[in-house]
């Protein structure tokens, strides 16, 4: 198995060459659409490499999770009781949007995409810039179990029709989980 250890991440600074997940959305976005979108100041990818191949990559942008976003005002309520009483007036909270994760065909099935969300979450979670309490992520529906498996929960119904269904993950239990795991034995 491949591990996130073993390979580089950087930000994306050129057109890679080629890059094939056998999802041609995802591969037009890196290949056409990421370095103008970064350029605009929409959006930052990320390129995974395993020496200089270009095996993953991700982008996330600026979001937000916001009350009109839920079928019903209960269950906006029901995400509202995971934080502070204090901080339940709020009509959205801060989240990052993972926009595009892809992984080359040659190395599905290794593992690396859920190493790439474990690494993202960090990413979120250990000196970040701005204020982010959510990662949102509108799966196509072949990878919702994919997200599932890594704690992400959907957000609202989507229609019958919907190519994506929008989920989130809550940082903040899982950086109390790490901050646990990391302290000493008392």
């Amino acid at each position: 198995m491949l591990r996130l250890e073993d390979c580089k991440i950087e930000r994306l600074s050129g057109v890679p060459a080629n890059f094939d997940c056998g999802d041609s959305d995802l591969n037009e976005f890196l290949l056409e659409d990421a370095l103008p979108h970064q350029n605009d100041l929409l959006a930052v990818t990320y390129l995974i490499k395993h020496g200089e191949t270009v095996i993953a990559y991700f982008s996330v942008l600026n979001d937000r999770i916001a009350v009109e976003q839920f079928p019903t005002k209960s269950q906006f309520r029901k995400l509202q009781k995971l934080l502070p009483h204090r901080k339940r007036c709020y009509k959205s909270y801060p989240a990052v949007k993972l926009g595009r994760l892809a992984v080359e065909t040659a190395f599905k099935k290794q593992g690396l995409g859920a190493q790439l969300l474990d690494y993202i979450k960090i990413l979120f979670i250990s000196g970040n810039k701005t204020g982010c309490r959510f990662i949102t992520a509108d799966a196509y529906k072949h990878a919702v179990d994919f997200y599932a498996r890594s704690g992400f929960v959907p957000l609202s119904e989507k229609p019958e029709d919907s190519q994506t269904e929008l989920m989130y993950f809550d940082l903040k239990p899982y950086a109390e989980q790490l901050a646990q795991l990391s302290s000493p034995a008392r």
